[in-house]
């Protein structure tokens, strides 16, 4: 008996044991949901971030005033306890005896951040005058919004006038001339050498000439207010400066470099096999010369004759001695250049126009007081000394104004809510979207900063350039983000202490959710999946990531190659879905960099865009000819219905041939009288992003490069993973890449010639605005296009803003900055067996990805 019973238990366990085995053979529920993302910046910021891929980082910490529903196929306005937003209820009020319309907003009681603090009216009012103030640089244009006494404030004078941002943006850039001239003129001075334009001048060299100088009285007003504190120091430091930028620059085009040169003719080199070489040659220090055409002796592109290294090839075998030689010679001969044409020069010129303004901006203030201390047009009314009002009524609900406060900022009294009013000049469709901020924490972002509203104390310095760099985008504040949204940020271990290297580690972007979100409003429970992963992925390798499990959602671009492998994949559990994008595919030229208008059109003329559309899956992409997405209702269209085809003029994108391409090239060239061979000819054409043939334009560019080559021109196509870093400083040519369009049709952001958003710097307003004698004709057409996108947002009348905006994208073509050229569908590949697709939202549309309700994503069971 005593066997039977020991061989019976022998049996029990053996049997538990190989059941055990086999339930750890099937599916398990993964750690984490691990989510595709594209290359990531790091500018984690909710006020700076400028790619799409770092915004949407950032959206996961944050929760905004409002957020987007859509009903009925329209966008509306989304608000109240069972949306994951500051506001309870809102409304907007039209007074026409006035001419006003009055914003209200209930905030939310109960709401926390993700470490425990309350957000209240001071921290929306602290996010309103960060977005507000003269010296912030960052996307948002809630400035342009016409809100009551905001240009008495923005200029610190009484009575300004609404175009007051443009006389101070004329001051603050002179002064940018000045103090970057400053130091070109001793370079050049310091370096000259007997052959005419020719420098050397190594560090040594010229720290001893600057410690020498006797400064000009220009750069020290465009450096203090108090030109008797500013010393050969400064110079030193905008020099030294100078220097740690291009060092950076080079280190970026390093990277760049490895993709500039994988195709034809480079790729039939073995030299290009070499990530040295291809840095040395993208840096012009590799000498390609062309086979020529016995025919017409011109250099046939496709064909290298022979490469000459301008460098010790067998002295510099390291990435940091290639970058170190660059360095060291281009800054001892090439200064002057780095200064002027470098993205290091459009770095240093954004960095210093924030310092201008700041200057012209103090000479308005004195003994250190704000003449203007508050705008007008803002109010919290519980705070307000004048408000008599103890209720508001807003879509029929009533609701209590708190007029106590405890010590936190929170109403004292239970029922009561603070409520915002926001009061501007007549109607303008644009300022809800403006007034849907995310709501940061002041007491993280403003750490130190003393918040009094009543006293007009927001958590804001005014008008300061150190506040904005060293306070706002203090290396945390820009590292980690935070917020009052569904997850916070942690590390690997789940730490809830991270550090910004940490957040952000070996390509993957670490989130925990955040115990606090259940607060938001009775509606909304805690997300229901509690960590969650970006993993940078290139959309090349999208699918293969997520047939591996590295990644159990992707965007993958929707090709006939990417949608056959999904469906080979469909017994796997690989599923996906697709929308039209709400944006669209463009090509860019930078006026600041090719400053004749009629070559910029030049290059236009020899795009045909239809060779775009080969990239994607047949019917999900469509050539468009306006820049603004067909997704928008105010995309222009026939009597019919259908999107129009042309503006008005001869387009040459409508009907292409190589044959009118290469008449209108060689036509446009006379126009702006140069000839083959001319350095105004040599340009590059930059992808966005690492890998250069995996893009929709790529052939596009090729063959355009083609045609302007056999018409004389030097145009060389490269690859940069950079490229949208140095689009927001202005530091490409042309270029290729892609705008995500905002629920609004509004161009004032992209394309008004006040914006301070960076898009207009890839455009080349500044050097436009700045030199009005050689920009005549961009500059006429800058203040038409300004005209127009003000009016279009003086009505609702959908009609007539419509028309509006066709008039102002005839403008934006006319001026040759942007070629429209492809309108796509977005793809979703995601993993059924970890994630739950019922849990994403009921109906898809292009104002929405199936993530975007996050919290409310499920594993799969």
């Amino acid at each position: 008996m005593k066997k039977r019973i020991v061989a019976l238990l022998l049996c029990i366990i053996m049997c538990f044991s190989v059941l055990t085995a086999l339930s750890s053979c099937g599916p398990t529920k993964p750690d984490a949901f691990v989510i595709m993302t594209e290359d990531l910046d790091g500018l984690f910021n909710p006020f700076f971030s400028t790619t799409a891929a770092d915004g949407t980082i950032v959206s996961m910490t944050q929760i905004g005033m409002l957020t987007t529903g859509y009903e009925n196929g329209e966008v509306v306005v989304a608000f109240g306890d069972n949306e994951a937003v500051a506001t309870k209820d809102y409304m907007s009020n039209y007074d026409g005896n006035t001419n006003t319309t009055t914003y209200t907003f209930v905030i939310k009681n109960g709401i926390k951040y993700s470490d425990g603090q309350p957000l209240t009216i001071e921290d929306v009012l602290f996010n309103l005058y960060v977005y507000l103030d003269p010296v912030y640089t960052g996307s948002s244009t809630m400035y342009s919004t016409d809100i009551l006494g905001l240009a008495d404030y923005r200029s610190q004078t009484w009575g300004a006038e609404s175009d007051m941002d443009e006389t101070i943006n004329g001051a603050a850039n002179s002064l940018v001339s000045k103090r970057i001239d400053e130091l070109i003129n001793l370079f050049q001075r310091t370096g000259k050498t007997g052959t005419q334009g020719t420098y050397n001048a190594d560090y040594a060299k010229m720290k001893a000439a600057i410690l020498a100088h006797s400064l000009n009285p220009g750069y020290k007003e465009a450096v203090s207010n108090n030109p008797a504190e500013v010393t050969v120091n400064d110079l030193l430091a905008d020099y030294e400066l100078t220097l740690k930028y291009f060092k950076e620059e080079l280190e970026n085009d390093y990277i760049s470099a490895q993709e500039a040169f994988t195709e034809i003719p480079y790729k039939n080199r073995d030299e290009f096999k070499d990530p040295i070489f291809c840095f040395m040659a993208y840096e012009g220090l590799v000498e390609i010369k062309y086979k020529k055409d016995p025919v017409t002796n011109k250099d046939i592109k496709t064909e290298i004759d022979t490469l000459t290294a301008l460098y010790n090839k067998e002295g510099i075998t390291t990435k940091e001695a290639a970058i170190d030689y660059v360095y060291n010679r281009k800054i001892v001969t090439e200064l002057d250049q780095i200064l002027k044409y470098w993205a290091t020069a459009q770095k240093l010129q954004t960095e210093y126009l924030a310092k201008a303004k700041e200057l012209v901006l103090q000479k308005n203030i004195k003994d250190g007081e704000l003449s203007v201390p508050n705008i007008d047009g803002i109010k919290s009314l519980g705070h307000d000394k004048e408000e008599t009002r103890t209720t508001v009524t807003v879509n029929g609900n009533t609701y209590t104004i708190a007029k106590t406060h405890n010590e936190d900022g929170t109403p004292a009294n239970a029922g009561e809510y603070d409520v915002l009013e926001i009061t501007i000049r007549g109607v303008d469709p644009k300022a809800v979207w403006n007034f849907a901020f995310a709501v940061a924490p002041q007491h993280y972002y403003a750490e130190g900063y003393e918040v009094d509203i009543t006293n007009n104390k927001f958590g804001v310095e005014f008008g300061s350039f150190d506040f904005m760099t060293n306070v706002i985008q203090s290396p945390r504040n820009i590292k980690l983000p935070m917020g009052a949204g569904a997850y916070k940020a942690t590390d690997a271990s789940g730490g809830d202490s991270p550090t910004g290297t940490s957040f952000f580690a070996n390509n993957i972007v670490y989130f925990k959710s955040n115990s606090y979100f259940e607060t938001v409003g009775t509606g909304i429970n805690n997300a229901k999946i509690d960590k969650v992963r970006y993993q940078v992925v290139s959309a090349s390798n999208a699918l293969n990531a997520l047939e591996a499990g590295t990644v159990h959602y992707v965007t993958p671009q929707l090709t006939d190659d990417n949608i056959n492998k999904i469906n080979s994949l469909s017994s796997k559990g690989i599923e996906s879905c697709y929308t039209d994008q709400l944006g669209y595919g463009y090509i860019g030229i930078n006026a600041g960099k090719v400053q004749s208008i009629y070559l910029r059109k030049a290059i236009m003329s020899a795009m045909n865009t239809s060779l775009a559309l080969g990239y994607y899956r047949t019917g999900t992409a469509d050539n468009i000819y306006w820049p603004m997405s067909t997704v928008s209702w105010a995309y222009p269209k026939n009597e019919d219905g259908t999107p129009k085809r042309t503006n008005g003029k001869t387009y040459p994108a409508v009907n292409f041939s190589d044959e009118t391409a290469k008449t209108a090239i060689l036509e446009y060239m006379e126009m702006a009288d140069v000839a083959e061979g001319d350095d105004e000819l040599s340009i590059k054409f930059t992808i966005a992003g690492a890998n250069l043939t995996d893009h929709p334009t790529y052939n596009t560019f090729v063959h355009a490069a083609k045609l302007l080559n056999e018409c004389g021109w030097d145009i060389e196509v490269v690859a940069d993973t950079q490229a949208l870093t140095k689009l927001s400083t202005g530091s490409l040519e042309v270029w290729a890449a892609a705008w995500g369009s905002t629920v609004d049709p509004d161009l004032y952001q992209v394309y008004h010639k006040n914006s301070t958003a960076t898009s207009v710097l890839a455009w080349g307003y500044r050097e436009i605005l700045a030199n009005p004698g050689l920009y005549v004709e961009e500059n006429a057409i800058l203040d038409d296009l300004a005209d127009w996108i003000d009016l279009a947002r003086e009505t609702e009348d959908r009609e007539l803003r419509t028309y509006r905006y066709e008039e102002a994208m005839k403008l934006i073509l006319d001026l040759a900055v942007e070629l429209p050229v492809y309108q796509r569908s977005n793809l979703y590949a995601y993993n059924t067996n970890v994630i739950n697709p019922d849990s994403f939202p009921a109906e898809l549309n292009p104002y929405t990805s199936p993530i975007d309700r996050i919290w409310e994503i499920e594993f799969a069971e």
